[in-house]
């Protein structure tokens, strides 16, 4: 993948916002494409409303390396399922690996309450997906009972905390046919959108028990106590000297064990690298002389160990998505 700073951006295509009630728009059609192009995107993207959830069929192909999310925030209470028919797209946080990554007849979900979700496509890649927004009260109603996942799912949501699937499943039989049925509905009126309805709520129910009823992320980390008090240890000792220069093995010496478990346990406990920690601390740091103090860019770049300012812009940018000189 591209350094973020290298991409360019644009509004999230795939999350319209639930029809407000007052909308003169057909129920369960999908409607001719409004949005207009530009000369980096050829794309076409149309919406469908329903009373409980909106869709947004996207279709076209990126002329540049494109990172896609809502600037504005907008939809970022809804909950999201995605089913790419076609193309590879990234999703990540900025600052972090890759969390995953679609393919053809691949589908996963997100929850995006902070709206710090990135989606990443590369430049001439043919993409084609369809994504379904609704609200945390329309899960709540058709997510089963005294199932372990969907208990866990319900409180992830309540207390908004960010979700995303770790790997795209792919799409099954039943699902193509229910999709099939929401494209080309062989009914009109009410009874069309509430067999589109009754079809998303399958969609739906598949995909979330694909991604989360064996889904590693809802399982706390087995680490005996002493590891992990030794974890936290090496954590708060970093929170107070990542200015400092650290290496593994500076570090495995300092607490008196091996590299790779010192790298193995801390990913295991905190769902990051070490290196990808301090990194946050030293971005977060320089943010905050940025902002406080009257220092130059350059100075700040010293200041969190970057000889270079410009490999220190690139990698603030990537981070927090501006430039430094945008901060002051």
């Amino acid at each position: 993948m591209a350094p973020f700073h290298q991409y360019s951006t644009v509004d999230n295509p795939n999350i319209p916002i639930l029809c407000p009630t007052t909308a003169k728009v057909p129920f369960g059609k999908f409607l001719n494409p409004s949005n207009a192009q530009d000369e980096s995107t050829l794309v076409k993207a149309r919406d469908m409303y329903l009373p409980n959830f909106s869709l947004r069929s996207f279709e076209g192909r990126f002329a540049d390396d494109t990172v896609f999310y809502n600037k504005q925030g907008r939809g970022a209470e809804l909950l999201g399922s995605c089913i790419f028919f076609k193309g590879s797209i990234s999703s990540f946080v900025p600052g972090h690996e890759i969390i995953s990554e679609s393919f053809n007849d691949s589908q996963n979900f997100k929850f995006d309450p902070d709206n710090e979700f990135r989606h990443a496509c590369p430049k001439e890649t043919d993409v084609n997906f369809v994504h379904i927004s609704y609200r945390p009260s329309s899960l709540d109603q058709f997510l089963p009972e005294n199932e372990k996942w969907a208990d866990t799912l319900r409180t992830k949501v309540l207390k908004r905390e960010r979700i995303l699937g770790k790997q795209f499943a792919a799409l099954s039989m039943a699902q193509k046919q229910a999709l099939r049925n929401i494209y080309d509905c062989p009914l009109d009126g009410k009874l069309g959108y509430l067999l589109i309805e009754t079809s998303i709520i399958q969609v739906i129910l598949v995909q979330l028990h694909f991604l989360f009823s064996t889904d590693i992320a809802f399982q706390k980390p087995t680490v005996n106590k002493r590891d992990s008090d030794l974890i936290r240890e090496l954590k708060d000792y970093l929170a107070l000297t990542f200015l400092e220069d650290h290496s593994l093995q500076s570090l495995s010496k300092h607490f008196g064990t091996n590299t790779n478990k010192l790298m193995t346990l801390f990913r295991k406990l905190f769902g990051k690298s070490i290196f990808e920690y301090l990194s946050e601390l030293r971005m977060e740091h320089a943010r905050q002389l940025l902002l406080d103090e009257a220092m130059l860019v350059t100075e700040v770049a010293r200041t969190v160990g970057y000889k270079n300012p410009n490999h220190f812009s690139a990698a603030f940018k990537k981070h927090y998505g501006i430039s430094p000189s945008e901060v002051k």
